[in-house]
């Protein structure tokens, strides 16, 4: 059950419901938002800083990093609480931090098991399945996707990907263009060994499109 689902429905007046969730909750948060009734606290607030990254990876890995190190891993999980706390059991007993910091990405073992059993694994199989045919672009939008997997309605299906809380950074204030982060998006392209593989287009157009999609990068 969402937490939302169990907030009281009998709060007195006085009482300021706090609602945490994963995925946005059908309470009209578009009129709330209108009205100046709703505060939001979404991934950008919630992401870490380096100096905060710094202070937590010191309580949880038990030992000071250096600077370059932290700063690493804070720009591989974009600042994502979860993730640093996977970088930090991972790194414990590490003879050379720094070479751990540059090999740390999505494949991890602690890092693939969380994103594909608490994430990926309660999605619907047509996003999953369009999720791994998109996730060889660094860059998402709905024309693009549609031109990768043959199909139309990707727009759609960013958006739904966007509301199920699945860690995407917009790139420009109209949700036309948005990415995964890298630490998120090599498990979306390595997906658990019992899902079926979706079908890929052909090798030529999809080179074409990569080139296209990481253009102005």
């Amino acid at each position: 059950m969402p937490h939302w689902a169990s907030c009281s429905t009998t709060c007195h007046l006085a009482c300021i419901p706090v609602l945490a969730s994963r995925a946005d909750p059908p309470l009209g948060l578009a009129r709330l938002r209108a009205r100046g009734q709703l505060t939001e606290l979404r991934d950008a607030e919630l992401r870490f800083t380096v100096d905060e990254a710094a202070a937590f990876l010191r309580e949880t890995a038990g030992a000071d990093l250096p600077d370059t190190a932290v700063a690493a891993l804070t720009a591989r999980t974009e600042g994502w609480a979860a993730g640093l706390q996977l970088a930090a059991l991972s790194m414990r007993g590490q003879p050379d931090i720094d070479r751990f910091v540059a090999a740390f990405t999505g494949s991890h073992r602690f890092v693939l098991d969380y994103l594909t059993e608490e994430v990926l694994e309660h999605q619907p199989e047509q996003l999953r399945a369009f999720l791994l045919e998109t996730s060889v672009l660094q860059r998402l939008s709905g024309p693009l996707c549609d031109a990768v997997t043959a199909r139309t309605g990707s727009q759609a299906l960013l958006e739904q990907v966007e509301r199920a809380g699945l860690f995407l950074l917009p790139l420009d204030e109209v949700r036309g263009l948005v990415a995964l982060p890298p630490v998120v998006r090599r498990p979306v392209a390595r997906p658990a060994g019992t899902a079926a593989r979706p079908r890929r287009p052909a090798a030529p157009q999809r080179g074409g499109l990569v080139r296209r999609s990481g253009a102005g990068r």
